[in-house]
Parts: structure tokens; sequence; C-alpha cells
């Protein structure tokens, strides 16, 4: 009985640990207040998608928590290194910056950070960015579409997150 109580014990323990170190490594974006300094983010949240320099000295850092999340964050840092902003970018009036035929890929990247999929279509020369995001209640994704030889933006549509239509389709085989 006494061995059987301390392996009990010894498995509460192993798992607690399990679970904490779980917890730990799921660092988010909304976990980070403003003020926090630069270098305490990149303890929490690790390198971001894409670091731009702003022509007014200030940082902007994006975090993407696709494919399984369906937001993608913006935090921008002032001079000294403290965090003044932050955002979910994937919503409308960020959609709206979208500018086809004077964007690239790049341009793309760095506004939103890496993408849920990648999309391919080698008989119209073109490729494509899926951005899965929530909106009003619902799943949607955002496309963006681009040239394969140029990289330009040509468009970019929205539609029902494809993923949502893919859950449960085994569970229908009756």
């Amino acid at each position: 009985m006494k061995i059987m109580t301390k392996y009990l014990n010894c498995l509460k323990a192993v798992a607690l640990a399990f679970i904490f170190g779980l917890l730990a490594a799921c660092a988010h974006p909304d976990s980070v207040n403003l003020g926090t300094s630069y270098d305490s983010v990149m303890d929490k949240l690790g390198a971001p998608d894409s670091r731009t320099v702003l022509p007014d000295g200030t940082l902007r850092l994006v975090y993407s928590l696709q494919p399984m999340g369906q937001q993608s964050y913006v935090m921008i840092f002032n001079k000294e290194g403290h965090l003044i902003f932050k955002e979910n970018l994937l919503q409308q009036k960020y959609f709206n910056e979208i500018k086809p035929k004077i964007m690239n890929e790049q341009d793309i990247y760095n506004m939103f950070g890496h993408p849920c999929e990648k999309w391919t279509y080698a008989l119209s020369s073109e490729h494509t960015y899926m951005y899965r995001f929530q909106d009003g209640g619902m799943d949607w994704a955002l496309w963006v579409d681009f040239d394969n030889k140029t990289n330009e933006v040509l468009r970019y549509v929205i539609s029902i997150d494809p993923w949502t239509q893919r859950d449960g389709d085994d569970d229908k085989n009756i």
C-alpha cells in the first residue's frame, strides 16, 4: 500500500510538472501588457515572424498564431524599447491596406506573418497565402493571391474558413 501511494504521488508530481511546462510554453501576445520591454517580449514570445523599423524609429513586430490560431498580432515599440501598441491584424481595417499591383509577397508576410496555408496553382502561374480569422462569431479565411513570376499581389478575397468545412466530414458517412 505504501509503495502504491508513493507511486501515485510521484505520478501526480510528474503530471503537474508536465502541465506547468505546457502552460509556460503557451506564451501568447495577449499575455503581454503595454509598457513591457522589448527584451521581455523576446524572452516570453521568442522571435517574431517579421521585424520592421518604421521611419519614426519605432519598431514593428508581427507574431502570427497560424495555422491553429486565428490571429496575427502587431506589436509596436517606442524608441526606448517599450511596447506602446498591440492589436490583432486579422480584421477588415487591415485587409483594406492590401494594395494589389503595388505590394508583393514579402510585404504581405511583413504585414501578417506566416500564413495558415500556402497554395500553388501551376496552370495560372499564381500562388496564395491563406490566413484564418474570426469576425462576428464566424470563422473566415483571407486569401491573398500572388503572381508566381513577380510575387506581386494580384488580389485578395475573403471566404468561409475551409477548415471549418472539413470538420466532421468523416461523421457524415452514415
